[in-house]
């Protein structure tokens, strides 16, 4: 499952441990982390360093937990990413070891969400970087080796299926197409009104996290896309809608469409 971060975070309690980069899966992305934490540090400290990093005006401490990232304490990725589709999962929820749930991270790459401890960090795939650029185009080069791998691990697994929840920019940070033995299936959420469909996009977080939350809950993974579609039907069937009506899903080409039925 591939989630996208959430532009707003939980802090860790004081006393927490900072990050440690060489604790983080993936460890083959620590040059890369370090430059971007060295950069968004950076950026931080200057002038225009709340501009540079998306900071509200009303939230300067922001910027100054930027500058000192590294000392700032780190936790659970689940308990400090925060948002409409966090708010989905279930308190607490442990990933079960036989699934995998990646986090898109502008200052990190990509955090594993059943290990990792990140801060509460301010950088979005946006977020101009001295010396780097745009953070996003930035990890996109830097990610590329990891493509294949995480095709080929999946591919070779008793269900070589991705999930795909995350949005355009982080998307692209990570490009995933199906292949390498694996199927790739973006999570497509629609509203449906009298037979007509509507692509939903200002609320699609939440179908997103809906999602996630039934598969990381489920006992058992499903081995081909209809058998996933068939687990998240029955599963979803006690999952309202807006309108009180129960979620549906369909499977359309490499599309996972959650469809709400609003009336």
């Amino acid at each position: 499952m591939l989630l996208p971060p959430s532009e707003t975070k939980t802090r860790p309690a004081d006393g927490s441990a900072p990050l440690d980069p060489s604790a983080l899966a993936h460890p083959e992305l620590a040059r890369a982390r370090e430059t971007m934490l060295r950069a968004a540090r950076r950026t931080a400290e200057g002038r225009d360093g709340g501009e540079r990093l998306g900071v509200p005006a009303s939230s300067p401490e922001l910027v100054a937990r930027m500058a000192a990232i590294h000392e700032e304490p780190a936790g659970p990725a689940l308990s400090v990413y925060s948002g409409v589709l966090y708010d989905q999962l279930s308190a607490g929820a442990v990933i079960p070891e036989d699934r995998r749930v990646l986090v898109m991270s502008a200052l990190l790459g990509v955090v594993d969400a059943a290990g990792d401890h990140v801060p509460a960090y301010r950088l979005s795939a946006g977020s101009r970087v001295q010396r780097l650029g745009a953070a996003g185009p930035w990890w996109s080069t830097h990610l590329k080796p990891l493509r294949t791998r995480l095709l080929e691990e999946t591919g070779a697994g008793p269900s070589p299926l991705v999930v795909d929840s995350r949005s355009g920019a982080y998307r692209s940070m990570l490009p995933l197409r199906s292949g390498h033995g694996a199927r790739v299936l973006q999570v497509a959420p629609v509203q449906e009104r009298g037979g007509a469909r509507k692509v939903i996009s200002h609320d699609a977080k939440h179908y997103r996290g809906i999602v996630t939350r039934e598969l990381i809950a489920a006992p058992e993974l499903p081995g081909d896309p209809d058998a996933l579609v068939d687990l998240l039907r029955e599963r979803l069937a006690a999952v309202p809608g807006i309108a009180g009506a129960p979620l549906g899903v369909e499977l359309d080409g490499d599309q996972l469409v959650v469809v709400d039925p609003v009336g």
